[in-house]
């Protein structure tokens, strides 16, 4: 099936059968028992105990500590579509001898796909939705991406540098400016090299650090800001005048949100008694707090939060002909039937996300 991915995009997502869920996940566990010793601090996705706002704190943290200067920001072109079969089972052999194992997950590479009714069996890329996916992922970048970092990039650059990775989503940072030129002109021939390629519009190296307000303002331009994981990092002041890291959600995230949340109050306001909906919009302002809530963030959640409230209104107002529930009365009403209200799930002023 296909999701929206953009306002003009879709990304297929690939729905296995139950019979294959299930080996998928016995595989997932054996790969993990493998590679879990072999894998680098610097990924963080689909990982035991490991997640996306660790990933965000230890970017924050390397900004905010360490002598950053310039950032490298790389989006990879339809990674999950473009992971070459011939180069992942290269990577799977360097650990694993079982020639059983081996045959079973390339059988899952070549399984194909269903759609519209016809059989498509690319001789490239894991289905996006499948539980093995994530894993198979994670070993190609490894191999690729992390250890190449570790072992060949950081013993031929100058000054400090560090790599932050979420799945397919990472950021370089560093110190110096031609060595942020020579990272990402490495990483393209690194990635051709394997067969995926970089974004053409989406990666770039960039000024980023807490010099970076006055060097814009010096050369008369906005200073830089870059997106990481669904939020907009930009260079900030603290209530004492030094430098921090500001985030917010990015505009393209905020806006799909609303949108998804828009229509789905629209579609649902006529299939379900109020209370029964009213438990998932619930639901759904807690996730997204959950996953947005973070320091820095609590403007972007709260724009968010009067998004929903006046949707929620606008909406419920047009079920039917009776009379309009002025704002006074929708007020009384959230009294009785609250909603959760946006608050800091995550700290990043800590010594550990919650």
């Amino acid at each position: 099936m296909y999701i929206p991915k953009s306002e003009t995009e879709s990304r297929p997502l690939g729905i296995s059968a139950l019979e294959n869920k299930i080996v998928e996940r016995g595989i997932t566990w054996i790969l993990e028992s493998i590679y879990e010793q072999d894998f680098l601090d610097s990924s963080y996705g689909f990982r035991p105990n490991r997640n996306s706002h660790q990933a965000l704190k230890e970017l924050n943290d390397l900004i905010m500590f360490q002598p950053v200067s310039y950032t490298v920001e790389a989006d990879i072109k339809g990674f999950f579509d473009n992971v070459s079969h011939e180069k992942l089972l290269e990577f799977l052999r360097i650990r694993i001898k079982d020639t059983t194992l081996l045959k079973l997950i390339e059988r899952f590479l070549q399984a194909g796909y269903v759609d519209a009714g016809l059989l498509v069996k690319p001789d490239r890329g894991t289905p996006q939705g499948s539980i093995l996916s994530p894993m198979l992922a994670n070993i190609f970048l490894h191999y690729v991406l992390d250890s190449w970092f570790e072992t060949t990039v950081k013993s031929h650059v100058n000054g400090f540098c560090a790599l932050v990775r979420y799945a397919d989503d990472f950021v370089f940072v560093v110190r110096y400016a031609k060595e942020a030129v020579r990272i990402e002109r490495g990483l393209r021939n690194r990635f051709n090299k394997y067969g995926v390629e970089l974004h053409p519009t989406k990666s770039r190296n960039i000024s980023f650090g807490r010099f970076e307000r006055e060097n814009a303002k010096t050369q008369n331009r906005r200073a830089n800001t870059f997106d990481f994981l669904g939020f907009t990092h930009y260079c900030d002041r603290s209530r004492k005048g030094g430098f921090k890291v500001g985030r917010k959600t990015s505009r393209r995230k905020y806006s799909a949100k609303c949108r998804e949340m828009n229509a789905w109050l629209k579609g649902i306001r006529n299939q379900l008694k109020t209370k029964e909906w009213w438990k998932i919009l619930q639901a759904k302002l807690r996730g997204h707090f959950q996953y947005y809530g973070v320091s820095e963030n609590y403007a972007g959640i709260a724009r968010f939060y009067k998004f929903t409230i006046r949707t929620v209104r606008k909406w419920m107002n047009r079920r039917s002909q009776q009379r309009k529930m002025s704002w006074d009365r929708f007020t009384e009403y959230l009294e009785h039937y609250p909603l959760p209200k946006p608050k800091i799930v995550h700290s990043f002023y800590v010594s550990h996300v919650r």
